[in-house]
């Protein structure tokens, strides 16, 4: 039997126009008539909230979350939409309806739920820095949810194509991402042209990580995307940024760096805010993400429970291990890998934040997650390393 070529099949997708990319979101796009309209009233604009229940609830989720919370919690579309306002409706109208199809089961899913956390980072601080750019925050938020949405597509087309396929040995995580994104730019470029996206947002799917990107028909928009992805990427990698870890980030002023160092704060309950139960029971079939060799426990080893909750739905994991950068918990029931989850340990005093599940396996007696925090606060980061240097008392 022949090997298959996964990238010559790509490319003949490609070629032949047959990618399949997911519609531009319904309801978002209604939205956007209405807003650009601008004759619209609350009731008008609840409506049309309320006539998707993912919206909704992701509407009323991100106006109780920290980006947008005054601290009396509401609970009515109408008045969730009242505390956002109608543009950032808009947007979230967007990332909710192209949620569904970054969020959804595949062989390849944690891929794609790990694509999507990042461009719910990169769109609430490209906004963040377009303002102090003087630039359009409408039009920057897309610009930095889109911009690379083609990984999202680029995974779904590899699901597609091995969807029946026995004959492809699974690849560890690096190796697949390493597949999406030489694909990426050019799958959001067919992405961009099937939903007409105007030239600024086109542009910046496929001119973020050039080196002229002056050529762009609003470059500043496409610089300020590209100086975010390397925020974002930093984002992933440990569980808190100061305005210091941003200092190679040679695109960013030093103003810059600590308006944003602030803005990471509000990213996890926001990216939490697009998140449910359903994404942690949903499954994943024969997943194609070969598992790497399992950790060692780290060798702090302190004695409390941590619960992981996602929407209504919660678990309890006791405390293997703990370390500077992650822990390792073990308890009854897996979490999909790359999901945002609320986390808390009931520590003295208590710790909470956001942590994303980096690997899970099973055991004899359950599961063992490795688990990262996320965008942790100045307080969540200070508690968390005493709590490692309290593990790692002799005694």
């Amino acid at each position: 039997m022949a090997t298959f070529d996964l990238d010559a099949a790509i490319v003949e997708l490609v070629s032949k126009g047959k990618v399949k990319v997911p519609p531009y979101p319904a309801v978002a796009f209604r939205i956007e008539g209405v807003v650009r309209g601008g004759k619209y009233g609350l009731e008008d604009l609840a409506r049309l909230v309320s006539s998707d229940q993912v919206l909704a609830a992701d509407v009323l989720r991100c106006a109780n979350s920290a980006l947008y919370s005054r601290g009396t919690p509401v609970a009515s579309v109408k008045a969730a939409v009242g505390r956002i306002g109608a543009k950032d409706v808009a947007r979230l109208a967007l990332a909710s309806g192209l949620g569904a199809h970054a969020m959804a089961a595949g062989r390849l899913s944690s891929i794609r739920r790990r694509a999507w956390l990042d461009a719910l980072a990169s769109a609430l601080l490209t906004q963040d820095l377009a303002r102090a750019r003087a630039l359009p925050a409408d039009v920057a938020f897309s610009a930095g949810l889109l911009h690379d949405f083609g990984k999202v597509v680029a995974i779904a087309c590899i699901e597609e194509l091995l969807q029946s396929r026995d004959d492809v040995a699974p690849k560890v995580e690096a190796e697949w991402i390493e597949v999406m994104d030489s694909y990426h730019v050019e799958l959001g470029v067919v992405m961009a042209a099937r939903w007409d996206l105007p030239p600024v947002i086109a542009d910046a799917i496929s001119l973020h990580h050039s080196a002229d990107m002056d050529a762009a028909a609003e470059p500043q928009i496409v610089k300020a995307v590209a100086a975010v992805d390397q925020v974002v990427a930093l984002l992933g990698a440990r569980p808190r940024l100061e305005a210091s870890d941003l200092a190679a980030i040679e695109a960013l002023t030093p103003t810059e760096r600590e308006l944003l160092a602030k803005a990471v704060q509000a990213v996890p309950g926001f990216v939490a805010s697009f998140e449910s139960g359903e994404a942690w029971a949903a499954g994943t079939g024969r997943s194609l993400v070969a598992a790497p060799p399992r950790p060692e426990p780290p060798a702090a080893r302190p004695s409390h429970q941590v619960v992981l909750r996602l929407g209504d739905r919660e678990s309890t994991y006791r405390l293997l291990g703990i370390a500077s950068t992650h822990c390792m918990v073990t308890g009854k029931d897996p979490i999909p890998e790359n999901l945002l989850l609320a986390m808390g340990v009931d520590c003295d005093p208590p710790l909470s934040g956001y942590a994303s599940v980096k690997l899970a396996w099973p055991e004899p007696s359950g599961w063992t997650l490795l688990v990262q925090p996320y965008g942790l606060t100045r307080g969540a980061q200070a508690r968390w390393q005493q709590l490692v240097g309290e593990a790692e008392r002799p005694g």
